[in-house]
């Protein structure tokens, strides 16, 4: 797996304000929306330090170049692993192996051996 140097830029096709929220979206793989939403949440919950880190992208972070070379082009960062179809076949197999154990238990338990172990176990 090639290992690309992503760059953060301030978006420029995707932008509302100043293209912040849109730039680290692409820049790590996320929907625009999401980053949005938490730049929002964190400006509820801190007022001034949303709106001072928001202001610190704009002047800090450059535009983004109209053409990219073929190597920085985005990927997504984060993996989301195998499909739902294999995710729901190994959760199957999983409740399978764990309704058979439960079963065992319940066969020890309500069998003559149980009762024979716990009257051995109070000598």
């Amino acid at each position: 797996m090639k290992n690309v140097d992503r760059k953060l830029y301030r978006s420029s096709n995707q932008a509302w304000l100043g293209g912040v929220c849109a730039g680290v979206a692409e820049c790590y793989g996320q929907p625009v929306w999401l980053i949005r939403i938490l730049m929002i949440t964190l400006f509820v919950f801190s007022g001034s330090l949303a709106a001072l880190v928001y202001l610190a992208g704009i002047f800090l972070l450059d535009k983004q170049p109209t053409q990219l070379p073929p190597e920085t082009r985005f990927r997504p960062q984060f993996g989301y692993g195998e499909d739902a179809a294999q995710r729901a076949r190994q959760l199957s197999e999983r409740m399978q192996q764990l309704d058979q154990r439960l079963q065992a238990m319940e066969r020890y338990v309500t069998s003559s051996r149980y009762r024979f172990d716990k009257e051995f176990n109070k000598l």
